[in-house]
């Protein structure tokens, strides 16, 4: 397979993925909008408590931890507005007569990098977070990488 024909095929599968997103977004159940900040629960636990807790960070660990937290909050706020307004400019090309098929596979391409710097930025996030691990820290920090997608997916840790 030719490099040609494996990019349209991702651009293809990409920009399915997102119609797909989307139309779950505006179709789907809507629910009542969280009754506290993102990232955390109303009593302050939330992601970042429960990455404290589970690797025993000292109180010099949690001030390091806590630096790299508001950075990783930034840097995630800029790419996620970013996909935004790249999403935006993408369907917005639907209201012309005709569909500008190169420019459509440019944003699609565009909206693809983007995703692949949030990725790049969480897996980043995690190895310095390992990094400040000390000693037995790395076992802790090593049986949290398995439950990393419960713990970070958008409805939260799951109840057991």
């Amino acid at each position: 397979m030719n490099r040609t024909k494996l990019l349209t095929i991702a651009v293809i599968g990409l920009l399915l993925l997102n119609f797909g997103i989307l139309g779950v977004m505006f179709f789907g159940k809507s629910s009542p909008p969280p009754m506290h900040p993102p990232h955390g629960d109303p009593k302050g636990g939330g992601p970042k408590q429960i990455i404290i807790e589970r690797l025993h960070f000292d109180a010099a660990q949690q001030k390091e931890y806590e630096l790299l937290v508001v950075e990783h909050r930034n840097t995630t706020d800029e790419l996620l507005e970013a996909s935004k307004k790249l999403h935006d400019d993408l369907f917005s090309l639907l209201k012309g007569d005709t569909l500008n098929k190169q420019q459509s596979d440019s944003l699609v391409l565009e909206i693809a990098n983007n995703q692949k710097a949030i990725e790049d930025l969480n897996f980043n996030h995690f190895n310095a977070i390992k990094k400040l691990c000390k000693g037995e820290q790395v076992g802790y920090f090593n049986e949290l990488v398995d439950e990393l997608g419960q713990l970070f997916s958008r409805k939260g840790p799951r109840r057991k």
